[in-house]
């Protein structure tokens, strides 16, 4: 547990229903109303393809640097409030991924590793994923993974060359730019 202060933390944002582009921003702006969270800095948004899960529909994506007061699993917490405000069902009974209005996940938080039943951190899957660390590396490069002590940009460039080595699939993503 931290000891209180201000903390900076990285939201990976993501929709693949209705019109993503617009619930990304909105959600964004939500996180403006709560005292607690000043969001800092939104990365352009990218168009991708889904990973790890079937669907026939495109995933807009972006992410977002925050500071705050909360503790991680109270900033969770408001980022699943903000999901069903958004209109975000889980179907728990559905196995695997699901197509999705508003997708928020904590990516990193400080520089804690912390490991629950309902949080990870860092987020398991970055390093693998194109479509949180394109847009991770385009506001925070310099950002230091605590568990591998990787930067985001190594880590971009790893898979990149992992991709490119045909080591894991490829995966599409394009910049898109904002219509706000």
């Amino acid at each position: 547990m931290r000891s209180g202060g201000i903390t900076r933390a990285f939201i990976g944002l993501g929709s693949n229903l209705g019109n993503g582009q617009q619930l990304l921003l909105s959600a964004w702006n939500r996180l403006a109303i709560e005292e607690r969270v000043v969001p800092f800095r939104l990365s352009s948004l990218y168009v991708t393809e889904a990973v790890g899960m079937n669907s026939r529909s495109l995933f807009t994506n972006a992410v977002g640097m925050v500071e705050t007061v909360l503790e991680p699993t109270e900033l969770l917490q408001l980022l699943l409030q903000v999901e069903t405000e958004h209109g975000r069902l889980r179907d728990v009974d559905a196995e695997g991924y699901q197509d999705r209005f508003i997708d928020l996940d904590l990516l990193y938080f400080d520089g804690i590793v912390w490991n629950s039943p309902e949080l990870v951190l860092p987020h398991p899957h970055i390093a693998n994923r194109l479509f949180v660390l394109a847009p991770l590396v385009e506001i925070a490069p310099w950002l230091q993974d605590p568990s591998t002590g990787l930067t985001a940009e190594e880590m971009y460039q790893q898979l990149l060359a992992r991709i490119e080595q045909g080591k894991i699939l490829p995966q599409t993503i394009s910049r898109i730019e904002r219509t706000e």
